[in-house]
């Protein structure tokens, strides 16, 4: 390749001319907004684009994108009648994952913030009791890697990666069903251990928001002198998912079944 078709080929890939065949003006988007487009659709973008550069990438995408009305609509109408799980039945996987800079972004977009109580992950096993309540002191985005303290030993900070601290609930997310297993702080501690959610969640309006203030669960090897398990209340801050649940990816969830057609 000549010297002006390598300017010509770096030119095109970084053009800044904004699509005249698109209607919507993606510029007047904010620019974890068009993060948040470009994680989705895996668009290729600089690492160190501006946001006018990101407009464009999502732009031109997004014109370049063929859609099928009639199955657009009726999963819509699906989805509002409650029959399908429309976004997870028509997401598009190209067989590639996503750059390992997009899960940077959106790991950094999404982590805890210094001072922020998180449920950590202090041992190498996965017993009973090894996530802990601490406090974040600092994340490092290039590394993924926390800074955080034990909220009952305050006198150390403790180095772990992104995969063992998780944010705790607001208490709005609706997630903790009858029947849901989880991790829960067991009362008078600050370990999380292996739970059950035992009744149907109550909804209350803080102001106008719904929210659930606790939620009870059954512990595990909590049975007491009659081999029953007691209902126990825990605020529903102190409530987590169980850790495969809540570091799921959707890009790693690739159907590796052979095709039996």
């Amino acid at each position: 390749m000549s010297k002006q078709q390598r300017r010509t080929t770096q030119k095109a890939s970084h053009s800044r001319s904004y699509p005249r065949g698109v209607g919507l003006d993606f510029r007047k988007l904010a620019g974890l907004t068009l993060f948040s487009y470009i994680d989705h659709h895996g668009v290729t973008v600089r690492a160190e684009a501006p946001p006018s550069e990101l407009a464009v990438a999502v732009a031109r995408h997004f014109e370049s994108m063929e859609v099928d009305e009639e199955a657009c609509i009726g999963g819509f109408l699906s989805r509002l009648e409650g029959k399908t799980d429309y976004a997870r039945k028509t997401a598009h996987f190209d067989g590639r994952a996503p750059p390992s800079i997009a899960k940077k972004r959106r790991r950094s977009k999404w982590a805890a913030r210094p001072g922020e109580q998180v449920a950590a992950k202090v041992t190498r096993t996965d017993e009973n009791g090894s996530w802990i309540l601490a406090s974040v002191q600092r994340f490092y985005g290039d590394t993924e890697t926390y800074d955080v303290q034990d909220e009952d030993d305050t006198s150390k900070l403790i180095r772990l990666p992104w995969s063992h601290v998780m944010r705790l609930s607001s208490g709005a997310e609706g997630c903790f069903q009858k029947g849901t297993e989880c991790m829960a702080i067991f009362p008078e501690t600050t370990s999380f251990y292996r739970a059950k959610v035992s009744k149907s969640p109550v909804w209350k309006l803080s102001g106008t928001t719904p929210m659930i203030q606790e939620v009870i669960v059954k512990f595990e090897d909590d049975e007491d002198e009659h081999q029953r398990t007691p209902h126990r209340r825990v605020p529903s801050r102190y409530v987590i998912p169980i850790p495969s649940q809540y570091f799921y990816e959707e890009s790693e969830d690739v159907d590796l079944t052979p095709s039996t057609k």
